[in-house]
């Protein structure tokens, strides 16, 4: 039988700057380990901080150790799971191998002549520079780089023949198992397989009971492998009839015993933990099992705070397992890593799904696909047998294909014979060609979206209809065209900024080290650097918008949750779609977009997740979140179901500041419902503006199956006719905003007779509008058209990116709210600014506008934001390019307030944008009394 032996734990590590130390026998010379640091194994040398941080190149690891209870007469080998990237290893100090691979495991041989009493093991592990060439993934890239022995090392004593692998492929539809094994054969003697199909051992008290299945498999014969590394692959079908089945509500798990016997008896036994399910996509659906899964995903990364990349524990990994499921999650998409194996058993046990996907490489070149390839495999092969595992990516974004796919024959016919080999090796499951862009051979047509909402909902419903669903080809290179594959946005999220407190205090009151941007130059800008948080936070008015930067970052987190709640309701919404993976899980470093921190804990609201992330779910089609008073309200409902299970209750509604509710009778037998005018109202009366609440319950059964809530606010009519004390007179706006003013009592007057007592609003900054300002009048510049303004004195302006953008699905707009007294605008900007978003800001810092032939750099402006007092504003990301969307500037001896948010042709009509113009001509004549 085998036995194992640990080498975790204390090693000794050198490094070796000038690749010195093969050329100097440290694996066989004493003096230079005089200098060496004692470190843990498994060891990622950038945790050992300061100059390792960055360290890149050659280091050395040694070890002496012991074997008690050896048998010579058997074979030993030494066992890594991964060693990140490049490592030579001697056994007492002669050479016995070496490996390339960061990722996935790897043994090599130790000859019995070297084996002593006590015994020495030295790796020399590189980790190089220039690692376009190597799979990688975002570590090295985008976060901290990940070297060393990073997993788990043990040498493992086997007899001199062996099963190397077993490899289990469910046939639900059959009821049968087909097993392929692998087998290692050092002697030429006769040999039988016999094995034992049982329920997974967990050792604890929820191990389901269920019918186990033995037999043979036969006699094999006189058998001799090909060299050390040749295996004999044999393969047989095993029905199993009444087999549980896994899935994520019942994650059944067996584990077969394959014994190997000579005859002498038992020789060697191989254990592999496998679940029967079965995966499939037809109809535009994922199916597992036969059913419909709409997949409700986060996507992974996998990185943390303290260990880097590998969780802290066993309990780390069930908690997270555990609270994704909670929140809602049946999915999570590992990204560009190899997953360690004891997150995926544990995905297994709970009942996690798992899209897979190899880390990348950048640079196209014929070695670096060999070793892709190569990485591809051994993932394969170590993880075949995870139930979890629904889904095998194979590129991510065309990140190593150099981003020109569709120009080019030679990587389209890679990618499309790649999607051949992978659904050859693996027909079990679905497999996804180039996650998020343009595809070749996919059984996924998945799509990386990223939008900012409210903001951007329109653009967002528009991306949804005409594109993902509206128009499949186009997110194929031609000729190759979409077989109606499951729709699925693959990536789609905001950012919401943590507390630097709190992850100072896990620091032991330190910065962290990733404060200075670990990852290669295309991310050092500013939004991606928590230090320009540091020097930012006091300048823009953030101060007078929220006080200190943790109050910036509670608000932050509520902009994200209202941002992902509209972006994934509007998905569901739409039956089409086939399910989503939101960006992300959790914090990574920098890159703030989890729906946890990087420590793991929810961010701000988080606990409301379940509303809309959940199997049921209760959607209102609200039309308008800013209502008059007296307006007539009909909206639909959606109901989602997920479950696909018949359910009859009701759906009440009301309204949390008002007395007004009501219930509609449901039956529920699909996986989406649609309810026209379910919910109808008429907006009461009031005598200030009411933030209102819309709360949903959806009752089945006297319990409650989904709730929901959306922010609403009523404005009584009557507050338009409020007298006004300033004259205003219209420069260059169109009559229909004259008539506006007129209608909310605003007395006007022409520019001609302007007295300093009124307050000119114009469109227009030209030398007239700039004159009045300079003399010591105030001046209301409505500059929402930013480049297309005829004249805008002194500003520039920059326009934010429009449709799909990665860098503004990390941004906030804000406002000193406390200038808009009794007016319900929260300082992070909501639904209560719906259509008044801007779209150009003035920009306070360089900026680079991204054109179709090139991307071109502009300078900002910080002394627009130093000389004035910006009441709006924009930032990216860790308070980076920022920009003012108002902006009271000394102009002369009077003052213009600009202003981007969009209220010229919505002034009059829509209730929050006339409320705050009123307030902005005020603001514009007698300033604020919280300057900043």
């Amino acid at each position: 039988m085998r036995q194992s032996w640990s080498l975790d734990g204390e090693w000794q590590f050198l490094i070796d700057p000038l690749q010195a130390g093969e050329r100097e026998s440290w694996y066989d010379n004493e003096q230079p380990w005089n200098e060496a640091r004692k470190v843990a194994v498994p060891h990622i040398w950038q945790r050992e901080g300061g100059e390792l941080v960055g360290y890149h190149g050659v280091a050395w690891y040694r070890k002496t150790i012991s074997l008690p209870g050896r048998d010579s007469g058997k074979q030993h080998c030494i066992c890594f799971d991964a060693v990140d990237y490049r490592c030579a290893v001697w056994w007492n100090g002669a050479y016995i191998g070496e490996h390339e691979g960061g990722f996935t495991p790897f043994e090599l041989s130790i000859p019995a002549e070297l084996m002593q009493e006590e015994n020495q093991v030295v790796l020399s592990v590189f980790d190089p520079k220039d690692n376009a060439e190597i799979p990688i993934g975002k570590q090295g890239s985008w976060y901290t780089r990940v070297s060393g022995i990073w997993q788990s090392v043990k040498v493992e004593e086997r007899a001199s023949s062996y099963v190397g692998s077993v490899l289990v492929t469910p046939d639900l539809d059959g009821m049968k198992l087909g097993l392929r094994a692998e087998l290692l054969v050092g002697g030429g003697h006769d040999l039988k397989l016999d094995y034992t199909i049982r329920p997974h051992a967990l050792g604890e008290e929820n191990t389901f009971e269920a019918a186990s299945y033995s037999g043979e498999l036969g006699e094999l014969g006189e058998l001799r492998s090909e060299g050390r590394n040749r295996p004999i692959q044999v393969k047989w079908d095993k029905p199993v009839p009444g087999m549980l089945l896994w899935s994520t509500e019942a994650p059944h798990l067996y584990e077969i015993e394959v014994c190997l016997s000579d005859a002498s008896g038992v020789i060697d036994r191989f254990v592999a933990i496998f679940g029967m399910r079965k995966v499939e996509q037809r109809d535009g659906r994922i199916y597992v099992n036969n059913q419909p899964v709409y997949i409700r995903g986060a996507l992974d990364q996998a990185f943390y705070p303290d260990s880097i990349y590998t969780a802290g524990s066993v309990d780390e990994i069930r908690k997270e397992i555990e609270l994704a499921k909670q929140m809602g999650f049946n999915l999570l998409r590992k990204h560009i890593k190899v997953e360690i194996p004891e997150y995926l058993y544990w995905a297994d046990r709970l009942g996690m799904l798992i899209w897979a996907e190899p880390p990348n490489f950048v640079k196209w070149t014929e070695a670096a696909r060999t070793r892709f390839v190569s990485e591809i495999e051994a993932m394969l092969k170590r993880d075949y047998n995870h139930p979890s595992i629904i889904i095998w990516s194979i590129y991510n974004e065309e990140w190593g294909l150099e981003w020109d796919l569709e120009f080019d024959p030679e990587k389209q016919k890679h990618v499309a014979e790649l999607y051949d080999w992978l659904k050859e090796w693996d027909p079990t499951r679905l497999i996804c060609d180039n996650s998020g862009w343009t595809h070749i051979k996919t059984d996924i047509n998945d799509h990386h979206r990223y939008f900012a909402c409210p903001e951007q909902l329109d653009e967002w419903r528009e991306d949804l209809d005409e594109l993902l669903i509206g128009n499949p080809d186009k997110n194929f290179v031609a000729p190759y065209r979409s077989q109606g594959e499951p729709i699925i946005v693959s990536e789609f999220g905001v950012w919401g900024l943590p507390s630097v407190e709190r992850l100072k205090d896990f620091y032991d009151g330190n910065e962290p080290w990733w404060f200075i941007n670990q990852g290669e130059e295309t991310h050092q800008d500013d939004y991606k650097k928590p230090t320009t948080a540091l020097d930012n936070m006091d300048k823009f008015g953030l101060a007078s918008a929220f006080g200190d930067f943790e109050t910036l970052a509670v608000h932050s987190q509520r902009r994200m949750f209202r941002a992902v709640k509209s972006l994934i309701e509007e998905m569901r919404k739409r039956p089409a779609i086939g399910g989503y993976v939101v960006t992300e899980f959790t914090d990574i470093e920098w890159e703030t977009n989890g729906w946890l921190d990087f420590l793991r804990q929810p961010k701000e609201g988080f606990d409301r997740l379940i509303d809309f992330n959940g199997a049921c779910c209760v959607f209102a089609e609200v039309e308008r979140a800013n209502l008059w008073s007296g307006e007539q309200v009909s909206w639909e409902l959606v109901l989602t179901n997920d479950d696909g299970k018949r359910m009859s209750g009701e759906v009440k509604w009301s309204l949390a500041n008002s007395a007004m509710q009501g219930t509609v009778q449901v039956e529920v037998d699909d996986v989406w419902k649609q309810l026209p005018g379910a919910i109808t109202f008429t907006v009461p009366e009031s005598k200030a503006v009411l933030p209102e609440r819309l709360v949903l319950e959806w009752i089945v059964e006297g319990t409650c199956v989904a709730r929901n809530e959306y922010e609403l606010t009523f404005t009584p009519k009557q507050l338009v006719n409020a007298d006004r004390e300033s004259a205003v007179a219209i420069h260059g706006l169109n009559a229909g905003f004259q008539a506006a003013l007129e209608a909310n009592r605003w007395g006007t007057a022409a520019t001609d007779t302007l007295t300093n007592e009124a307050v000119m609003v114009t469109d227009c900054l030209d030398k007239e509008a700039e004159s009045f300002a300079r003399q010591g009048g105030s001046v209301l510049f409505l500059a929402e058209k930013g480049d297309g303004l005829k004249a805008s004195g002194p500003f520039t302006f920059r326009q934010l990116a429009p449709g799909e953008s990665w860098p503004r699905a990390s941004s906030m707009n804000y406002v000193d709210s406390r200038c808009f007294d009794g007016l319900p605008l929260l300082p992070e900007m909501g639904w209560e600014l719906e259509g008044l978003y801007p779209d150009y800001v003035l920009p306070f810092g360089d900026y680079k506008k991204v054109g179709v032939k090139r991307t071109v750099n502009m300078f900002g402006n910080p002394g627009t934001a130093e000389a004035g007092e910006v009441i709006s504003g924009y930032f990216q990301g860790w308070l980076g390019q920022n920009g003012g969307s108002i902006v009271r500037h000394p102009l002369g001896k009077g003052y213009v307030t600009v202003v981007t948010w969009k209220l010229i042709e919505r002034y009059g009509h829509e209730p929050m944008a006339t409320m705050i113009v009123n307030r902005l001509l005020h603001i514009a004549k007698d300033g604020t009394p919280y300057e900043n």
